[in-house]
């Protein structure tokens, strides 16, 4: 525990919030003119990823007071009464970031937009589906592709046996054309020398 020279007592394990200043204010980006559910969640997780690793260094107000540092706009308004209100002893304070966190959802989530745990398992459940479906899709693409390689190989073979009848056929004309032709010019010859 510090207590730093304006009697504000810190817990963390640094005591130095100008250090932590220096790591991560730049990096927290501003939150309160855009405050829709879609910004506030990819703002949120945004944050949480940067500040997670500092919370075994730095303490939880520290941490806060640099998060709440960023608020613009309406998120500064709601901050600004929530402060107040807490003064006033009608909320409870907002001592760490994950407090910050849970009052920011309620805030700055509308209800239908918040999903239930039932919601998300399903969610999850479509989710897996899909990807089984893929999956699927792609050994069908292979099995098609086999099947379409060994069609190839299987016509290529029909059309050489084919091709191989025809020329059969065709030497059988031949050679029956030729013993024709060889039993007529027999006949012939024949015929000439009975003459």
């Amino acid at each position: 525990m510090h207590v730093d020279r304006h009697n504000n007592v810190h817990l963390g394990r640094h005591n130095s919030s100008h250090e932590l200043h220096h790591t991560i204010h730049s990096d927290i980006l501003f939150f309160g003119e855009d405050i829709g559910p879609i910004s506030f969640k990819d703002w949120m997780w945004d944050i949480e990823k940067l500040v997670q690793p500092l919370f075994s260094k730095y303490s939880h107000i520290d941490i806060l007071r640099h998060v709440t540092s960023r608020f613009v706009g309406h998120a500064f308004d709601w901050w600004q009464e929530s402060q107040y209100l807490a003064k006033k002893g009608r909320i409870s304070c907002i001592n760490t970031f994950y407090e910050l966190k849970t009052c920011m959802w309620k805030h700055f989530i509308p209800p239908s937009f918040r999903i239930t745990k039932a919601q998300q398992a399903r969610i999850e459940d479509f989710i897996d589906i899909g990807d089984a479906f893929i999956q699927n899709i792609a050994k069908f693409s292979r099995l098609e592709k086999d099947f379409k390689h060994n069609l190839d190989l299987l016509l290529s073979e029909q059309r050489k046996r084919e091709k191989y009848k025809r020329e059969q056929v065709k030497h059988q004309k031949l050679r029956e054309f030729e013993k024709t032709r060889e039993k007529e010019e027999l006949e012939k010859l024949d015929k000439r020398k009975k003459r």
